[in-house]
């Protein structure tokens, strides 16, 4: 049985998690009691980062790779398109969201204790969604194409974010300022798969807040 070791929360958890539901066979989501940073865990995983799945002997960790992984081994549609274009674009968007969105939600989240940072990193988050812009087709239903791929479970869990942390930093805003990109996440957050990953996460949030209050 496979097992995926993370909180939903993440984003990096919850990619091969929307990646296994797309194809119909949802992997079990596990925690170490010792957390991530306990031996059992870094034995597994000596990075002592999450997600981690394991597949028998296998102990795979990444977030892409494992979202590659289960997109090869699982049954059920392929979330990479079979043309060289169509997987090339599914590809860009994906390493367009890990190279320039994630630093700058990590920029925002650390401008809660360094507020001075908050520009430059709305600036920066700005420029990101621009580029997922311009390599967009702005008449694709999805990330890429007319079907949920790859792109769509990497960038659903990320714009969660932009929803969240929306009222203390204009977040909304930036994505309002990409017509297409923003119609795309109206109709991401509203269909099944992507209602569910921002319910579990917005949960996941709320437990967190709590747990820090």
């Amino acid at each position: 049985m496979m097992i995926l070791y993370g909180g939903k929360l993440s984003p990096f958890v919850m990619r091969p998690l929307l990646v296994s539901r797309a194809k119909g066979a949802e992997v079990t989501l596990g925690t170490f009691e010792g957390g991530i940073k306990c031996p059992e865990y870094l034995a597994l995983c000596p990075t002592g980062k999450m997600p981690l799945l394991v597949d028998g002997d296998l102990a795979l960790p990444e977030s892409q790779v494992i979202a590659d992984y289960l997109d090869l081994a699982l049954p059920g549609p392929k979330l990479i398109p079979g043309d060289i274009v169509g997987a090339t674009k599914v590809r860009l968007l994906v390493r367009l969201a890990d190279s320039y969105v994630v630093p700058q939600l990590g920029g925002l989240f650390r401008g809660r204790e360094n507020p001075a940072g908050v520009p430059d990193a709305l600036k920066g988050m700005g420029e990101a969604l621009g580029y997922i812009e311009h390599y967009r087709n702005a008449d694709d239903a999805f990330a890429y194409g007319n079907s949920f791929t790859q792109a769509d479970a990497a960038l659903i869990p990320l714009f969660f974010f932009l929803d969240a942390l929306d009222g203390p930093m204009p977040t909304k805003a930036l994505l309002a300022a990409q017509p297409g990109l923003a119609a795309w996440w109206g109709r991401a957050k509203a269909s099944a798969l992507g209602a569910q990953a921002i319910a579990e996460q917005a949960e996941g949030l709320k437990q967190m807040m709590a747990s820090r209050a």
